[in-house]
């Protein structure tokens, strides 16, 4: 019952995330919505990765018991690391942004930098 809460939780952050990223129009908002987006899939695959009863994968446990599957959580850790590094450059991006165009709606920065290729 737990991993069923927990996995509802997971996809409930993901919807919420990316209905921000949708509906919102500031760029910081879009991010903001892009990473609980990114938690909600972190936890998602977390609460899939749980096993009851599971003991740490080490040699010389008894054959019988049942053990915890270590590859979600490096593929986790993997993620939150990749996620952190990639949110971090993208900030960095949007306050470019806002300061070259005086903006941080998404559709002006569009028109912007549409403007900037027809050039």
């Amino acid at each position: 019952m737990e991993v069923l809460a927990t996995a509802a939780l997971g996809v409930a952050l993901v919807v919420l995330g990316f209905g921000a990223l949708v509906l919102r129009r500031l760029l910081i908002w879009k991010l903001l919505g892009l990473n609980v987006a990114s938690g909600g899939a972190i936890l998602f695959l977390v609460s899939l990765s749980y096993r009851p009863g599971g003991k740490p994968p080490l040699i010389g446990f008894p054959a019988g018991i049942p053990s915890a599957d270590p590859l979600p959580q490096a593929l986790v850790l993997t993620a939150i690391v990749i996620h952190f590094a990639t949110l971090a450059l993208s900030l960095a991006y949007a306050v470019s942004l806002a300061e070259q165009l005086h903006t941080q709606e998404a559709e002006r920065i569009e028109e912007a930098t549409e403007e900037e290729m027809e050039r």
